[in-house]
């Protein structure tokens, strides 16, 4: 049995609003029983299961007020967000999990929209801060892999207001470089092309939440994600801007306030 408080998938006037290819996604949620708690708040739950012989990741939503059921009926909601998002990564090359369907319906009179994604294998980057079992070749990795991502999305109008680690899992680790997949695209939002105050607010996010968590790499390591960022932007004098990004960086995460996230994702003991 789950805690009363977490949000299963509807299994009452369920109703399949978009999906990938045809499938009976809404009686796969209908069927629901039994998964992994990824995250759990106070407006949904994050679950890993199989459905359909697939394995899974859903994102359950509340729809508890007006305007999130507006939000919802206009697609404009969380789940709608990430779906438009992934797909625009998904076509420009970018690594994130596929959207598979957004499914609609109750379960106890609640009303509930969820999201389903393909399951992607592997630690986030804030897992692997906490683990500490990356070699210190492999932290500069990601670090340049996270800087890269950030340039990536300015280059292309876009930049993420929630680039924090947890968000981004670590696919592969070789020693030519680090790559990095987007979990949660729902707050892409369009952004002038190559746009410093874009990049460093998602340099600054990926720095805010393991400070908040009791994790953050060593400045060595941060540096290296600011000089990454530095050499995509201005390859012929990267170093001087970087100590520009540096200062603006730094300005960044000390407004911030308490860096302590809202609610503490899930990093399992090292």
């Amino acid at each position: 049995m789950y805690d009363a408080l977490v949000l299963l998938p509807p299994n009452q006037q369920v109703r399949v609003l978009i999906s990938a290819f045809q499938a009976d996604w809404g009686g796969a949620c209908a069927a629901f029983e039994d998964g992994q708690v990824l995250k759990d708040h106070s407006r949904g739950t994050v679950w890993q299961a199989e459905m359909l012989g697939r394995e899974c990741v859903l994102k359950c939503l509340r729809l508890d007020t007006p305007r999130r059921k507006l939000q919802s009926r206009l697609r404009i909601s969380p789940a709608w967000r990430h779906w438009y998002q992934a797909r625009w990564l998904l076509a420009r090359g970018f690594s994130t999990a596929e959207p598979l369907a957004i499914v609609r319906g109750r379960r106890n009179g609640e009303p509930i929209e969820c999201l389903v994604l393909k399951y992607l294998p592997g630690q986030s980057v804030l897992e692997h801060l906490a683990g500490g079992e990356l070699p210190a070749r492999s932290e500069h990795r990601v670090a340049e892999a996270i800087a890269h991502l950030a340039c990536r999305l300015t280059r292309k109008g876009r930049y993420n207001r929630d680039a924090k680690p947890s968000n981004l899992i670590v696919t592969a680790v070789q020693e030519t470089g680090a790559a990095l997949a987007v979990i949660d695209c729902a707050d892409l939002r369009r952004c002038p092309p190559n746009n410093e105050a874009a990049i460093v607010r998602m340099l600054a996010s990926a720095m805010i939440e393991p400070m908040g968590c009791g994790c953050l790499p060593r400045r060595g390591v941060r540096m290296r994600a600011v000089l990454a960022a530095a050499a995509a932007v201005e390859p012929t004098a990267p170093r001087r801007l970087a100590r520009r990004l540096w200062r603006l960086v730094e300005r960044a995460v000390a407004e911030h306030g308490n860096p302590r996230p809202r609610d503490m994702p899930l990093v399992p003991e090292p």
